[in-house]
């Protein structure tokens, strides 16, 4: 049976596919000819841990590993590390990941000591998992939900039910029902509907970042606070400020005043960086298939007019080599 496994790699985002009767060993061959790096680092998983690829364990089988549907970060290491002694092993550090321009995309961040005036502060992106949660995890974890996207999916769809003259056949491109009972399936993509009611539901300016564009879109301008998410074609992540990157995740801050223009401009900065890494899916001609019925088209509206027709939701981007 073939799993599939999303990428993220200095050189932009890509699917792969690989039995899952495969090792360890043959995934990194695959990893390293997608990537066409050969020294590398590999994380996995929210919050994002390492995936141990050192030759002992090489050959273990993936089905072992539970990565069906994961997002794996691959960091670039700028020269391979000589073979340690056994006593160098327990004192030499692990090599520090490199990407362009110093960027890691596991944990991607900006210094800000002037934000509280302690070195080592820092806005960074939380990587959400791919699992077509990825919009209501971000803001849920914004706000301190646990398990986020069963409760937001419910409370939204709720919203709906309960406003019938705003949210109508036209606005949503569907009946209220079936859109909302699609919307309650945790395959099914949340986005702007979605963070327009989240933002009424919590009282909060949600702040979305388009990594290609550097467009900022505001849903519930006027509130007093703000979240800020980034979004990058076909995935959103969320903006964070710690005191320290070894802080554990619980301690971000994620909540602003909507008038600490800072924050945003600190936000786009990091946005512009990400960009310039192709940190993004443009959604106009990437080609997409249904992992349902393995229909094929181009771009999110024909993806979308296939939901409409056929129910199904579960997609992901086919490489074209």
């Amino acid at each position: 049976m073939q799993i599939q496994i999303s990428l993220r790699a200095p050189n932009g985002q890509s699917r792969i596919q690989i039995d899952d009767e495969s090792t360890l060993q043959e995934l990194v061959e695959l990893i390293k000819s997608k990537t066409e790096l050969s020294n590398f680092t590999l994380k996995y998983g929210y919050p994002l841990r390492s995936l141990d690829i050192s030759a002992p364990l090489l050959g273990t089988g993936i089905k072992d590993l539970n990565l069906r549907g994961e997002t794996i970060v691959v960091a670039k290491l700028d020269a391979a590390p000589p073979a340690p002694t056994t006593q160098a092993a327990s004192t030499q550090p692990t090599p520090k990941p490199f990407t362009p321009k110093g960027i890691e995309p596991d944990e991607t961040s900006l210094e800000w000591p002037e934000r509280g005036g302690y070195i080592g502060r820092s806005l960074l992106l939380r990587v959400m998992p791919d699992d077509n949660s990825c919009m209501f995890t971000a803001f849920g974890g914004a706000i301190g939900l646990e398990n986020p996207s069963r409760i937001l999916r419910d409370q939204v769809a709720e919203y709906i039910l309960n406003h019938p003259d705003q949210y109508t056949d036209a606005i949503l491109g569907d009946n209220p029902q079936r859109y909302t009972t699609r919307m309650r399936q945790m395959d099914t993509w949340g986005g702007a509907i979605e963070l327009s009611i989240l933002s009424d539901i919590y009282n909060l300016e949600i702040s979305s970042i388009d990594v290609k564009s550097l467009r900022v879109d505001r849903f519930g301008e006027g509130k007093t606070n703000r979240v800020i998410i980034l979004y990058s074609g076909i995935h959103y992540d969320r903006i964070a400020f710690c005191m320290d990157l070894s802080y554990p995740i619980e301690v971000d801050e994620t909540r602003w005043a909507t008038d600490d223009d800072a924050v945003l401009e600190k936000a786009l900065e990091l946005a512009q960086r990400l960009q310039r890494l192709h940190y993004y899916t443009d959604t106009t001609d990437f080609v997409i298939k249904c992992e349902l019925c393995n229909w094929i088209g181009q771009g999110t509206k024909e993806a979308a007019q296939h939901e409409r027709e056929t129910g199904h939701s579960q997609f992901g981007e086919l490489s074209i080599e």
